[in-house]
């Protein structure tokens, strides 16, 4: 069985929080980790269309490459102890289809304020939207609209403000710092204060977003 020892009490909490808020969205939510040396990648596919990314600092060097249940190693987190991984699981589709990790291009930055504004706005634009049906109109249908259209609007450069709805949904998103859009061939990322979101722009079937 495979043991990490992460760098600290504050790596562990930020972990921890991001874990959880996966597990919130789903309570079934695999995680993918990634290590070559003293930095733990930990992705996740929270139900938006969009690929997160943790990076974890590690207080040894290791090798893995292993997907998980995001509740059992939530479970298994602790100060000061290495993290005994849970057994391997099917990794879900988005595990096997991650984005490239060279060849990305800065396409545009603006302080992370100003993303996460636009994130407030855009829950508030959906909730008025959905005010504004009848209770005959709420259909899960209708309501995935509303979100498609509230959501697919560009944030940044042509990133879908779906991803910044994600990084601000599993705290990768802060209002101090800077977020930067780049693309790689027919993928887009956002850089965040606490991590990566990444989504490709042909993705289609945009499900409800939680709020």
């Amino acid at each position: 069985m495979t043991a990490l020892l992460l760098a600290g009490a504050e790596e562990t909490a930020g972990l921890s929080a991001y874990l959880e808020r996966l597990v919130a969205l789903d309570d079934r939510a695999a995680v993918r980790l990634q290590a070559g040396g003293t930095v733990l990648g930990v992705w996740g596919g929270p139900p938006m269309d969009v690929v997160t990314l943790r990076p974890v600092a590690l207080a040894e060097q290791a090798r893995v490459d292993v997907t998980v249940s995001a509740q059992r190693l939530l479970e298994r987190l602790a100060d000061d102890r290495p993290v005994e991984l849970p057994a391997a699981v099917p990794g879900p589709g988005w595990a096997g289809l991650l984005p490239p990790r060279t060849g990305w291009t800065a396409v545009a930055t603006v302080p992370a304020a100003v993303v996460d504004d636009a994130v407030r706005a855009g829950v508030e634009a959906f909730q008025r939207r959905v005010r504004l049906l009848s209770e005959a109109e709420r259909t899960r249908a209708r309501l995935d609209a509303v979100a498609e259209e509230v959501w697919g609007q560009p944030v940044l450069a042509d990133v879908p403000l779906r991803a910044a709805h994600a990084a601000d949904k599993v705290r990768l998103l802060h209002r101090d710092g800077e977020v930067t859009a780049y693309r790689a061939g027919g993928w887009l990322r956002l850089a965040c204060p606490g991590g990566s979101v990444a989504v490709r722009p042909m993705a289609t079937g945009l499900p409800l977003l939680p709020m």
